[in-house]
């Protein structure tokens, strides 16, 4: 039987071949693997790095990966759990969805060739030998800046032939950007970016093996000027904001790339390329474009798909002339961190199964369809999960209630994220919370606590609080929450309507985001926030966005990919539906005002009450 050697533990353990990582944990009496979905491989939380005999380390999710023979598995601890599934989620995705490493055409690249020397015969200038020589094929034009056709004779001469190209890819075909003699063995570096309204995340990757040298991510700086992208737009409305709000963020992305560039010990004018993926409003943030728009009728961005332009242009502080791409957009709240997500799904490539893909934050965008056709839409969520508007909220951080649950007695256990004393509660505490206190009769269907309560559950005495002071959900917590389930589930309710759908007919649930990181998928249902269906439908993908960047910097098929995703899908404003708002009315009631769309809820609420 293969042997499973567990670190930093240093415990081995014999498991039957085909037998998954997480059981031989389980064997081992490793408690430190945590299984929130209960090893239906839905949550992405049990990631593991695994070594076997030869080849680096990779990532993969502990209860969906069997064991074929002897490893070595290393439990990353809780904080380097949390890292990675808020940077680096290609482990949460499915492998053929990736870009093969032997197939891959980044964004810039090296190729080191030998140009045959001109003759009597074959007097073809040297310019159309390096072309020839390139054989790009395709049929995409080849271009050069001046400075490389001047020094181009020199360098074809100088080391008969052999030279090292760098190609960087524009809207227009490929561009030579530089002829260096000799096949040098330098390298080429690319940076994925995902700027969100809350987080930033970027990656370091080898732009010739695809591997990621480093992961980094951390809150966005706009947020010191508001919580949401409408505050944002608000405060962007003259140049001298507009201006700060773009030094913020850059001031965030850069500093992320030189620590990356610090970790894997390279200098960042090696990186030659980044690919971005962000929502409309960060991208015009980024770019100093006029937001205001996006806001006021007809609801009209600058630009949805901007073209690659110079990394100095931009302000981002890699190589100069390095090239930087950006994922289209498709409406005004439905941008490219979406169209890029949806790289990560089987949305991009299945054309028989139906899938939805939901990206909840402070907005919440969804999308429904597969690889022939799509439909998106968005709707303001507000930062209640963010932990905005929440007395005791806060964001998914170290002290941060992430799961509750609540006995027969009333009695409150809970899981804080880093086993510290409880300082708040995240957007999944939350919500686990709601749910627990709606099974157990603490708030009725239209979430009024118990009069016992005085308007304030109490989760934890102020003795074992980190303030010193009651850790509470209030009555106006509660009423908050209720307004911003309503509106995911209304924005679910109404695109299902208007593409002829029952929900039933979904055959994957694609779950992305921070805020979905440690969603419990039963309370979010019980609570009428997702719609009610078999739990195993459900996925999470972890930080979509930033795989999708991933994607995209290393493929150019899957770049044209993104290109189709943003022409066919069609944009659906709920802010001009009127039927939107009686479908927010009616999800003002935990679960519903129509118990019929969640039968399993109902089944569970009724035993609960017999009991």
């Amino acid at each position: 039987m293969p042997i499973v050697h567990f670190l930093p533990a240093n415990v081995e353990v014999e498991i039957p071949a085909g037998a998954c990582i997480h059981e031989a944990a389980i064997r081992a009496g490793l408690l430190d693997l945590e299984l929130p979905c209960g090893g239906q491989g839905t949550c992405g939380q049990c990631l593991v790095e695994v070594r076997e005999a030869e080849g680096p380390g990779r990532m993969v999710v502990a209860c969906q990966t069997p064991v074929a023979g002897d490893i070595a598995v290393r439990i990353p601890d809780l904080r380097e759990r949390e890292l990675r599934i808020a940077g680096d989620s290609r482990a949460l995705v499915s492998e053929h969805l990736l870009p093969a490493s032997g197939e891959l055409a980044p964004l810039c690249r090296l190729v080191r060739l030998t140009v045959p020397p001109a003759s009597v015969e074959e007097h073809y200038s040297d310019w159309s030998r390096l072309v020839r020589a390139l054989a790009i094929g395709e049929g995409l034009p080849v271009s050069a800046p001046l400075a490389v056709l001047r020094g181009l004779a020199d360098v074809l001469r100088a080391r008969d032939g052999k030279v090292t190209a760098i190609l960087q890819e524009t809207s227009g075909g490929i561009e030579v950007v530089e002829v260096q003699p000799d096949h040098t063995a330098g390298q080429l570096l690319g940076a994925a970016i995902d700027v969100g309204t809350t987080t930033v995340a970027v990656q370091l990757v080898d732009c010739e093996t695809g591997r990621v040298l480093a992961t980094r991510t951390s809150y966005n700086s706009q947020i010191r000027r508001g919580a949401d992208v409408i505050i944002r737009i608000d405060y962007a409305r003259t140049p001298e904001r507009l201006n700060e709000l773009r030094a913020l963020v850059l001031g965030t992305i850069n500093a992320l790339i030189a620590q990356m560039a610090r970790d894997a010990g390279c200098d960042t004018r090696l990186i030659r390329a980044a690919f971005v993926a962000g929502n409309t409003t960060m991208i015009h943030l980024l770019l100093g474009l006029p937001p205001r728009y996006i806001r006021e009728s007809p609801y009209v961005p600058t630009v949805s798909a901007p073209p690659p332009l110079a990394a100095a242009a931009c302000g981002i502080e890699i190589h100069p002339e390095g090239v930087v791409a950006f994922a289209p957009g498709v409406g005004s709240y439905v941008g490219g961190d979406i169209t890029a997500g949806l790289l990560a799904t089987e949305l991009a490539v299945n054309r028989s199964d139906i899938f939805m893909f939901l990206d909840i934050g402070t907005n919440g965008e969804i999308v429904i369809g597969n690889a022939e056709w799509m439909v998106g839409c968005a709707c303001s969520a507000g930062p209640a999960f963010e932990g905005a508007g929440i007395q005791c909220g806060m964001r998914a951080a170290q002290g941060a209630i992430e799961h509750v649950e609540i006995d027969a007695l009333g009695h409150v256990q809970y899981r804080a994220i880093g086993g510290a004393k409880p300082a708040g509660i995240c957007g999944s505490g939350l919500v686990c919370l709601l749910g627990e206190m709606l099974q157990r009769g603490i708030i009725d269907q239209a979430g009024r606590l118990e009069d016992s309560f005085a308007g304030r559950f109490v989760v934890e005495q102020a003795a074992r609080t980190e303030s010193g002071e009651d850790l509470v959900l209030t009555q106006a917590d509660i009423e908050n929450l209720v307004r911003t389930k309503a509106a995911i589930y209304a924005a679910c309710a109404r695109i299902l309507e208007n593409v002829g759908i029952e929900a039933n007919a979904i055959a994957r649930v694609y779950i992305a985001g921070g805020f979905g990181r440690y969603l419990q998928i039963s309370e979010a249902v019980l609570i009428g926030m997702l719609p009610d269906l078999p739990r195993e439908r459900f996925r999470y993908i972890g930080n979509s966005a930033l795989t999708g960047a991933y994607i995209a910097l290393l493929s150019r098929e899957h770049r044209r990919k993104l290109a189709e995703i943003a022409a066919r899908m069609t944009y659906i404003d709920l802010s001009s539906d009127p039927r939107y708002m009686d479908s927010y009315v009616q999800a003002m009631f935990l679960p519903h005002t129509d118990l019929n769309r969640f039968p399993s809820v109902a089944r569970a609420l009724a035993l609960t009450r017999r009991s």
